[in-house]
């Protein structure tokens, strides 16, 4: 487990180095551009709140990874691809740097909504569950869901 928080660590650290500059520049291009081949933008608004349309990728393992956006071709210190919702994190929090002992939670089940937290890797796996058993869902008979994150509840579809 140490290996994996020291690579996300390093992720972050070099998605940390980009100024506030570079962050509005990537985040409008994303807003304003689409993706190669296709007619959607990179992010778009939704009910659900901003989501990115690039597509994921699986590693060998077979596990699901997060979108990544090439930044060669855009005026950032950073030459190479890195994560979309990490980059997204520090422009909606003004720039804020990422804690190197903290992960980035995704709140929604759905991955590719952007509602994001900084938070324990602990509290991140757990989110896992919410949304693996639907958790985030009030049911009929309940007042109120089942998730346990109550100061920042998991989401996902009704």
């Amino acid at each position: 487990m140490e290996e994996t928080v020291k690579r996300r660590a390093d992720r972050g650290v070099a998605v940390n180095s980009m100024t506030m500059e570079e962050l509005v520049v990537v985040v409008e291009y994303m807003r304003k551009n689409t993706i190669r081949g296709s007619n959607l933008p990179f992010i778009e608004k939704t009910d659900r709140g901003e989501k990115c349309n690039l597509k994921t990728t699986k590693t060998a393992k077979g596990d699901p990874k997060y979108p990544q956006i090439d930044l060669k071709p855009l005026p950032c210190s950073l030459q190479n691809k890195q994560l979309v919702h990490l980059i997204y994190w520090r422009f909606i929090n003004n720039g804020a740097l990422i804690d190197p002992d903290l992960t980035i939670s995704h709140l929604d089940k759905d991955p590719t909504i952007l509602d994001l937290r900084q938070e324990s890797w602990a509290m991140n796996e757990s989110r896992k569950y919410c949304h693996m058993f639907g958790w985030y869902k009030t049911l009929p008979h309940e007042e109120r869901a089942r998730c346990p994150h109550w100061e920042n509840p998991c989401t996902g579809p009704p």
